[in-house]
């Protein structure tokens, strides 16, 4: 690929993710506050809803090993058509609650289709030897309009703009508008330049040197509980907040991303994939720590909600939150051990695979933790899992 060639690539694909993100942000994260004003499950409903709504993710590497001949470009056209089937139903259809998990599994599988071809579509576009800077500054592209989606959401419910109790849910129709733009785009650009990508041979992928990739996917499978479900439901539930002040903490956690992904990428160019997992590791055990302490208190009732220490709540969230941006360390990990370029994608969705399977044990174990003996020992739970980050580092150095 010529340079000007790669130039006119890197702007539609930094198109793609700021429509993709805006979408993701307008749909994907108001969800709690959707099953919560429009179905009224409870905490243990909650966790188990996360079953069909994380199960594509196993599918993951089922498709991209059927679908590889298409190639990752194709393959991401297909993956955004998937979720803008589920907008339309769950936008302007109203579903009851059955049909309503039927669209939220075909927009979940699309969704999460797209995760592993969007990094490795990230890193094939990445410059030689700036791979971690390039994924820093994706990130921080896809985090500023996840933050201005949570803009729009504080805007539209605070003003009334946005309501859950009219037939048509106007952030999924938004959403879907921006997702039918990303499928022309990715499709524009997949036209334009030649794929090197497909794969013939179809089986899926499992190697014991890419273990330590397969670790951490599976510590960031219960991690991710946290920033999906569980810190949100502290917010929702027991400071009985709504979807505006979510989205409020929503915006000032995008805000710091944009700054943390591309400081992140920097540190991974310059400290390598093993201090970068001791660091990810040593974050998530403190603020998941700190959150659950927080909770645990609020629970009890040692403060009231309209306390000063509320704000502490708002602030070990928006730190919870953030841990997500260290997601690019582990892309770039396998990039870096792939034994064949081609390998990539497949290894990233088997490790996506890995990620979903523990989403889905560990989203109802944690639902009835929280049950049985209270929300602090989720956080400790999610902490703990810290643990496997460390040992890929260990792994990796051997």
């Amino acid at each position: 690929m010529t340079q000007q060639n790669r130039q006119r690539a890197v702007r539609l694909f930094v198109a793609v993710l700021a429509l993709t993100a805006l979408a993701n942000g307008l749909g994907n994260n108001i969800l709690s506050n959707y099953f919560n004003e429009v179905f009224r499950i409870n905490e243990v409903q909650r966790g188990f809803i996360e079953i069909p709504r994380e199960s594509p993710g196993i599918l993951c590497m089922v498709l991209v090993a059927a679908l590889g001949f298409l190639g990752n470009l194709w393959m991401s056209v297909v993956a955004q058509a998937l979720v803008l089937v589920g907008f339309i139903v769950l936008g302007w259809m109203s579903p009851g609650y059955g049909v309503m998990l039927v669209f939220m599994f075909i927009h979940s599988l699309g969704m999460h289709f797209f995760m592993p071809l969007n990094d490795a579509i990230s890193m094939d576009l990445a410059e030689q030897g700036k791979v971690g800077t390039t994924l820093g500054k994706f990130k921080g592209v896809t985090t500023l309009f996840n933050m201005a989606a949570a803009v729009m959401v504080f805007f539209g419910f605070r003003t009334g703009f946005f309501s859950f109790q009219s037939k048509i849910i106007l952030p999924f129709v938004i959403g879907g508008i921006a997702t039918a733009a990303a499928v022309a785009l990715l499709a524009a650009l997949a036209l334009s330049i030649q794929q090197k990508d497909a794969v013939k041979n179809h089986k899926l992928l499992f190697r014991r040197r890419y273990m330590p990739y397969y670790m951490v996917t599976l510590a960031y499978g219960c991690q991710k509980r946290i920033k999906i479900v569980f810190a949100p439901w502290v917010i929702i539930n027991l400071l009985g907040q709504g979807a505006d002040t979510v989205a409020l903490l929503t915006i000032i956690t995008h805000l710091a991303g944009t700054w943390a992904a591309p400081f992140i990428g920097k540190m991974l160019d310059k400290l390598g994939v093993k201090r970068m997992l001791w660091i990810e590791a040593l974050y998530i055990a403190v603020s998941f720590s700190v959150m659950g302490l927080l909770a645990g208190m609020l629970a009890s009732g040692a403060f009231n909600p309209e306390s000063w220490q509320t704000w502490l709540v708002y602030g070990a969230y928006v730190l919870c939150l953030l841990f997500e941006q260290f997601n690019m360390v582990h892309s770039y990990m396998m990039r870096t051990v792939a034994l064949d370029p081609s390998e990539v994608t497949r290894t990233l969705s088997v490790g996506l695979s890995v990620d979903h399977v523990m989403a889905i044990i560990a989203s109802p174990a944690m639902g009835l933790i929280w049950n049985a003996w209270g929300v602090q020992y989720v956080f400790m739970v999610a902490a703990l899992s810290a643990l496997l980050q460390v040992a890929a580092a260990s792994i990796i150095e051997r």
